[in-house]
């Protein structure tokens, strides 16, 4: 999981951001307000007065930032959960897909071989006949079975589109 991140994680830091946010603009606002109670008038006062909005704009923007960068990262952990899900749901339709296949070659064979057994004098070349043909197709189905992603692995989602490319999914 690490590779893609903890999209829960992602979510509580995307939290933790908007909550800092709001923060920011909080004090901003409640430092803006003490500001403006000052009594003492005078050109420096309207000066300080006026800085203080230009401030709090200021921080109204960079918290705007923060959001901005929560509303990412909330995004992000969406889009790792839909890429979690894909390769869930393609490593699932590929293994069913061996699977199946690997139980229809056993059927194959054991078709084959019933076949066989009531031909004794021909049971030896035919055996050795379906022996050879179906080795080689279930060493295609079952070698290549091996060669599969580890569960949850980013891999699956080019294996899907390799299967689907060949009509297997």
């Amino acid at each position: 999981m690490a590779f893609y991140g903890d999209p829960d994680e992602l979510d509580r830091l995307a939290a933790e951001l908007r909550g800092k946010a709001a923060r920011i603009r909080n004090d901003a606002a409640e430092h803006e307000a003490r500001g403006h109670t000052a009594r003492w008038v005078s050109d420096a006062a309207a000066a300080y007065r006026q800085q203080l909005s230009r401030d709090r704009a200021e921080t109204e923007r960079r918290a705007g930032e923060i959001e901005h960068a929560a509303a990412l990262l909330a995004a992000h952990a969406d889009e790792v959960r839909e890429t979690l899900a894909a390769i869930a749901r393609i490593e699932k339709q590929i293994t069913d897909w061996v699977s199946d296949q690997r139980r229809s070659l056993m059927g194959t064979i054991d078709s084959a071989a019933d076949k066989v057994t009531g031909a004794v004098d021909k049971v030896t070349g035919a055996v050795d006949q379906v022996a050879d043909t179906a080795g080689g197709a279930l060493r295609r189905v079952v070698d290549w079975a091996d060669d599969l992603p580890e569960p949850g692995d980013v891999r699956w989602l080019e294996v899907g589109r390799l299967m689907n490319r060949q009509g297997a999914l």
